[in-house]
């Protein structure tokens, strides 16, 4: 922008001029008292030279005036800008010469206002006094020729392009900080385990609602799918954190609310339960239930907070078999104080009952960072599952969830990366396709192998490959 604006600039020459200026008053010796008078002159000459009154006696052709000056000696420095180099230098050096004689103009007007003054008052012998006005005549002196400007002032492209370097610059970091600040969101599985030191459990991806609407069970929809087999993956790495720790009583959080956790409980509780597993589901998001709508449950039924606030009701009173074969207590009725009843004694009864009947029990939370709810239920199960959205969470909240459960003094089993989106996902040779199109998942061990199972090997082979990736849909 720096060279664009340059070139799109006029060319302007700019040719100067200095006068010296010497106030006289005690004649041809200059004192200390003549030295400031002479700097006060020089200021006044500068505003003279720019005034109008002087400037409309020269042809000036469109030029621009500017004058400084100088205290040691005391100078006036005439500044003259055109578009043409010749005619700057000619009109500085008139400006020059016509400010020398109009300087003594004024003078010698001022000379013959005193004379004049004086024939008024009858005073005849004036001649001393008009000898004394001369002797204190300013001195204007021309130092030098005006010479001709070699290049031109304007554009001055190397110092435009340098500040447009230092400028550009200064916006980048700016932008960069900017956008990080929007965009600082925890987008890998390498960024999770290398700055958090949390073992990441599964990758979700984001798939068009067109194939897989928001808060529906994957393993019963479509169980053939990518997204499906993702839930199994995140089983078995579930099934391997816990193998060696007796932890069966789960609780699912996040840090903030919409980032998918009720969705991922639900999936994983009914991929535990293909696997033969008994499981229950507890819905202990008091205050905006949704484990219900996932389930098909009805809404407004008898729930956890029945139970937690009436010893009259037992925990086979509120548990509903849904067909998918996965056992659920929904939330029940909002109650006045959720923390307080999820943070009771009976509620860690509730849970060491269902532990007695169930395989795995899940627990639905409340964002961690929003409401106390989270971490008061994180202190009551054996250990904790955070899912992050790849699309939103932010390395502060992600840790201040983080901070929450450990502070709870309960473990956190991993993270799950949620609405992860990408065309595809690569982890090592492994390329997931879209299910209808390509059949389940395709592996790739040294060849490349595409959706039919067909070998394409050397490099044309590797560009149909890439090429037939991209005209599929993501």
């Amino acid at each position: 922008m720096g060279y664009y604006y340059s070139t799109n600039q006029n060319t302007v020459y700019q040719a100067s001029s200095t006068i010296l200026v010497q106030y006289r008053g005690g004649g041809l010796n200059l004192g200390l008292s003549d030295s400031s008078k002479s700097r006060e002159l020089a200021s006044t000459y500068r505003r003279l030279i720019t005034a109008r009154p002087f400037l409309e006696r020269i042809e000036l052709d469109g030029a621009s005036v500017s004058a400084t000056t100088g205290t040691n000696p005391p100078t006036i420095s005439i500044h003259v800008r055109h578009r043409d180099a010749v005619s700057a230098a000619a009109i500085a050096q008139d400006v020059s010469d016509s400010f020398i004689d109009y300087a003594i103009e004024l003078r010698f007007t001022q000379i013959a206002k005193l004379q004049a003054a004086a024939a008024a008052q009858g005073i005849d012998n004036v001649d001393n006094l008009i000898a004394a006005q001369f002797t204190i005549l300013d001195n204007l002196l021309l130092l030098e020729p005006v010479s001709l400007p070699g290049k031109p002032i304007i554009p001055q492209t190397r110092r435009n392009i340098q500040i447009g370097i230092f400028l550009g610059l200064f916006l980048a970091v700016g932008l960069a900080e900017l956008m990080n600040g929007f965009r600082d969101v925890v987008r890998s599985p390498e960024d999770f385990e290398r700055r958090f030191g949390v073992i990441n459990l599964g990758v979700i991806p984001k798939w068009p609602e067109k194939n897989m609407p928001p808060r529906e069970l994957a393993l019963i929809v479509n169980p053939n799918s990518n997204y499906s087999e993702e839930y199994r993956k995140l089983r078995s790495n579930l099934q391997f954190a816990t193998s060696a720790k007796d932890c069966s009583v789960i609780l699912v959080a996040s840090s903030l609310p919409s980032e998918g956790k009720s969705t991922v409980v639900s999936n994983l509780a009914v991929a535990f339960r293909h696997s033969g597993k008994r499981v229950l589901v507890i819905d202990g998001d008091l205050r905006r239930p949704t484990i219900y709508g996932i389930f098909n449950l009805p809404k407004g039924e008898r729930g956890l907070s029945n139970v937690l606030s009436d010893p009259n009701i037992g925990l086979t009173d509120v548990i509903k078999t849904t067909d998918m074969g996965v056992d659920v207590i929904v939330s029940g009725p909002t109650p006045p104080n959720p923390a307080e009843l999820l943070g009771s004694p009976r509620m860690k009864s509730i849970l060491e009952e269902a532990k007695a009947t169930y395989d795995v029990v899940f627990v639905d939370s409340p964002p961690l960072l929003i409401v106390a709810d989270g971490p008061v239920v994180a202190a009551q199960v054996e250990g904790v599952v955070v899912v992050a959205d790849a699309t939103r969470t932010r390395p502060q909240s992600l840790r201040g969830g983080l901070k929450a459960v450990r502070n709870s003094g309960v473990d956190v089993l991993g993270v799950v990366i949620n609405k992860y989106q990408r065309k595809f996902l690569k982890t090592g040779y492994y390329y997931y396709y879209d299910y209808q199109d390509y059949g389940y998942y395709s592996y790739s061990y040294g060849d490349n192998v595409d959706g039919t199972g067909e070998s394409r090997n050397g490099f044309i082979g590797r560009i149909k490959n890439v090429w037939s990736r991209l005209r599929k849909p993501s």
